[in-house]
């Protein structure tokens, strides 16, 4: 290695570990790979020798473009350190050749160590591009042809394969600024990003952020891709300056709004929800709230409870309760009524601090999963508890405890079930109270499994351009419930009513 190559690798990982991006672009409809094809740097700053205006490279005989700081590739003479611009956090790269249509493609380097003839490298691999020529068919009209699409493994046919409300195009590419793949999109299983932007001394834990990651990964949802479970993304962004810090968010949603202004990206908007863990709201103890039944925006404010902050299982709780309302659910899962004892979800506040009690363990974060026949409160079998709904079975219930009145009883939501902790399961019918509303004349209605009726598109706030004619399809409604009719939710003390 030369002593300007050497001098280059120590720059390079003195930097900030800022290497060499790089590449491949193959044809759609063959599969091979491409030359000549012109990888411009549109949006991005450059260091060293080969640095001009524009920063370009072209594909070799292999569809191989490197931008090299390393002059190994390129050559001495022809050193780019190719990063994103101020105030940005991708770079944007434009694909093009004679014959083929251009493409725009967000890459936020993320550098891995390899090694080669004794030395060690820091490289950014830019995901594989398949260029569609120009008269090509693009079936959804989402910018990506159908050809590309079968190569990807997306449909075709519709612009969002998986339904997550995020276009196929800005998960394989990124869009606006913003390059999802490298948090870990996935156009045929289902996406959900939030930015978590907290108070000094707020910062969430991160057992409780990988509690509720773990969740939504283990969650009963199929996927394009033959896998189950929902990606979620929880990022944490960073912390809220001190002087900007607002102690008590009054009005609620105006104050939110300042220091969302000042510290979320709107580039990200389209894609990612936006938490921010706060103090309290309205000079209240409420855990938090969402903007809105599905909605963009959520705070967490658990700022003034016994534990600052709340405790590791109060944190996981409050995280999947205040975005089970950004995706659609409510309290009572498709409706308002709290505290229904056969709906087993951290949405209900008999769970949201405490979780559930499933094969005997406390402390579970899930939201329903099974379907619960609607009962009235004066005619309650304690021998046969809850009936389930297809298609769950008497088999799925036997594995939940039931919480009344912030107790668990005896027994579980199949049979056995001791709704008035008398401590004997009675013959016949009895009376119990089971929405904690303080009376037995209530028909308890029927419980949904939630993870089956998520909303992805936030109120019609996420979702990008390349969805095209899709997007009427995602969001027919815009709210469940409205800013300003959602509920406070849950205080520390709440459950013990």
């Amino acid at each position: 290695m030369s002593t300007l190559r050497t001098t280059l690798v120590a720059s390079v990982a003195a930097v900030g570990l800022n290497g060499c991006v790089y590449g491949y672009v193959n044809d759609a409809s063959t599969g091979s790979a491409i030359e000549g094809v012109t990888v411009t740097v549109a949006s991005g700053t450059c260091s060293g020798s080969g640095c001009t205006s524009p920063n370009v490279q072209a594909t070799d005989t292999s569809g191989l473009f490197v931008f090299d700081a390393y002059g190994n590739h390129n050559g001495d003479d022809d050193v780019q350190i190719i990063m994103p611009a101020g105030g940005e956090e991708a770079i944007k790269l434009v694909y093009s050749r004679a014959g083929y249509r251009s493409v725009n493609v967000f890459h936020k380097p993320n550098y891995e160590t390899v090694q080669q003839d004794g030395q060690e490298y820091q490289v950014s691999n830019v995901q594989t591009v398949y260029l569609c020529g120009l008269f090509a068919t693009d079936s959804d009209s989402d910018g990506i042809c159908d050809a590309a699409e079968n190569r990807y493994g997306t449909n075709p046919y519709s612009s969002d394969t998986d339904g997550d409300s995020i276009s196929d195009f800005a998960e394989l590419y990124g869009s606006g600024g913003v390059d999802l793949r490298y948090y870990g999109a996935n156009p045929k299983k289902k996406d959900i990003f939030v930015e978590m932007d907290y108070y000094p001394g707020l910062q969430p834990l991160q057992a409780a952020v990988d509690r509720v990651t773990a969740a939504f990964a283990a969650a009963p949802v199929s996927n394009p891709d033959g896998s189950t479970g929902i990606n979620l993304h929880l990022v944490l962004s960073q912390q809220i300056a001190a002087a900007d810090v607002d102690s008590n968010l009054s009005s609620t949603w105006t104050d939110f709004d300042v220091i969302k202004a000042k510290y979320f990206p709107t580039r990200r908007a389209p894609f990612f929800h936006y938490m921010l863990f706060a103090n309290q709201y309205d000079s209240g103890g409420s855990s938090g709230l969402s903007r809105g039944i599905p909605g963009h925006d959520v705070m967490v404010t658990l700022g003034n409870w016994s534990t600052p902050g709340g405790t590791e299982q109060q944190q996981a709780g409050t995280i999947m309760h205040e975005l089970g309302h950004n995706i659609g659910l409510q309290h009572g899962g498709n409706e308002g009524m709290n505290y229904k004892a056969n709906y087993l979800s951290l949405m209900s506040y008999t769970y949201q601090l405490g979780g559930l009690n499933k094969d005997g363990t406390n402390g579970v974060l899930d939201y329903s999963r099974v379907r619960i026949a609607g009962v009235s409160e004066s005619s309650l079998s304690e021998v046969n508890a809850f009936s389930p709904i297809a298609p769950t079975t008497e088999a799925d219930l036997a594995h939940y405890g039931v919480r009344i009145s912030g107790s668990l009883r005896s027994g579980n939501a199949s049979a056995n079930l001791d709704f008035n902790g008398s401590g004997v399961i009675q013959a016949g019918t009895i009376a119990q109270d089971l929405n904690n509303d303080g009376d037995t004349s209530d028909f308890i209605n029927a419980s949904q499994n939630d993870w089956t009726a998520l909303v992805y598109h936030g109120a019609s706030t996420i979702g990008d351009a390349n969805l095209g004619s899709t997007n009427s399809l995602i969001a027919p409604q815009t709210f469940l419930v409205r800013p300003e009719s959602t509920e406070k939710c849950i205080t520390e003390f709440e459950t013990r009513r």
